[in-house]
């Protein structure tokens, strides 16, 4: 019955603009916030989600009935998908990013290695004299020290593995490990039948950003768009911080520390941490104690690249860059077609940011006209105001 539940509310998704991708997700996401998430009252979700929100927001952004229009809504920005349309896929996947940018190779992580479906398959980087068996990945980590072992696609850092032999001593993810358990992780990868796992080169942070932060690569965040016929801009730019909690990450969503970068100077100051759901002040790093503030390395360099990529592939007109600041400059890990906009808002509500209001509304105006087109139809029109009706009702039942 559950299932069927859904799979009906997810068709009625569809009517009401979302994609095939988001439509079943955003389902389960207002579900989970009504019946999984404890931090927020009933009343409370039945007012977040009326205005178009997730009620963790009430407490992230600090939204009130005066100032919730500022903020692009969690369910108009999920609507937008795909922003990009079929463009998306370009970079959505690491492996078709890595191909599709080698104008820009120098800038982008060696890549050595694709694991899959009972195969380990070389790929562009690999040096000579390594074949494609485990015991071939294991000489390379014992060659190279470190490598990094991320999902074919995936976000927000799930299912990075970092690898390390340091001293005869190997390393998953900072605990020692033998040998038979590393060959052990890469045979289960071997098991994924789609996607599976990119083997690449393990980056350290520039020393600069160690002193904040010495265990992760201290990522930054580079959230760009183009209007129609414009050049790209970037609309902001955050970089982040691993901590003791976030182990060989800096996800914000795991704990990380973050600083708003400005755009026109690369400076950052006055750092941020996620706690209990709210966004708190953290001058000082949890773990270190040094000051989260300072210029991000080669910042000029950044916004060359980052734009002359983005010129090089017109079509993708918004996007999240995330760029690793390195000792000798900078490295592209991942592109995104959908970032998380959480951390763009928290400091400027997107509605008050003058390059990114003019692009997300003409988006949610586009969206609009599209889902208006739809209900000329007879039949769906019909349909949705049955399902106003069932969803009117079911707040009623949950009020009451």
């Amino acid at each position: 019955m559950k299932k069927t539940v859904r799979k009906l509310l997810g068709k009625i998704m569809l009517i009401y603009g979302y994609s095939p991708y988001f439509a079943d997700r955003v389902v389960k996401m207002r579900f989970d916030d009504f019946f999984r998430n404890k931090d927020t009252t009933l009343k409370q979700k039945i007012w977040a989600q009326r205005r178009g929100f997730f009620s963790d927001k009430i407490a992230f952004y600090g939204l009130t009935n005066e100032n919730y229009r500022d903020y692009l809504s969690d369910f108009d920005y999920l609507k937008l998908h795909p922003i990009n349309r079929e463009y998306s896929q370009w970079i959505d996947d690491k492996l078709t990013m890595k191909y599709l940018l080698q104008p820009f190779a120098e800038f982008l992580p060696l890549y050595y290695y694709h694991i899959c479906n009972q195969e380990i398959l070389r790929l562009i980087d690999c040096p000579d004299g390594y074949g494609q068996s485990i015991k071939d990945i294991i000489n390379l980590l014992k060659a190279r020290q470190f490598l990094a072992a991320k999902k074919f696609a995936g976000s927000a850092g799930e299912g990075f593995i970092k690898l390390n032999f340091i001293d005869n001593i190997y390393l998953i993810n900072n605990q020692v490990s033998s040998e038979s358990q590393v060959k052990n992780l890469i045979d289960n990868w071997m098991q994924f039948k789609y996607g599976g796992y990119l083997i690449t080169e393990y980056l350290h942070a520039n020393d600069y950003l160690r002193n904040i932060w010495p265990d992760t690569s201290d990522t930054l965040r580079v959230t760009i768009a183009r209007n129609y016929n414009q050049p790209t801009e970037i609309i902001s730019a955050l970089i982040r911080f691993g901590t003791k909690n976030t182990s060989v990450i800096d996800n914000a969503l795991s704990g990380g520390v973050f600083c708003k970068v400005d755009v026109d100077t690369g400076a950052f100051a006055n750092g941020k941490i996620l706690k209990d759901g709210k966004i708190m002040e953290c001058k000082y790093h949890p773990d270190t104690n040094a000051k989260v503030e300072g210029f991000v390395p080669y910042w000029d360099l950044v916004i060359e690249k980052v734009t002359e990529i983005c010129s090089y592939i017109p079509q993708v007109r918004y996007m999240g860059i995330d760029v690793i600041i390195v000792s000798d400059g900078l490295k592209v890990i991942e592109m995104n077609s959908h970032p998380n906009i959480e951390f763009i808002q928290y400091d400027c509500p997107a509605y008050k940011n003058e390059l990114a209001k003019h692009f997300y509304l003409k988006l949610v105006e586009e969206k609009e006209e599209q889902q208006e087109n739809r209900k000329n139809n007879g039949l769906i029109r019909r349909f949705i105001r049955f399902s106003k009706e069932v969803s009117n009702r079911s707040i009623t039942t949950l009020q009451n």
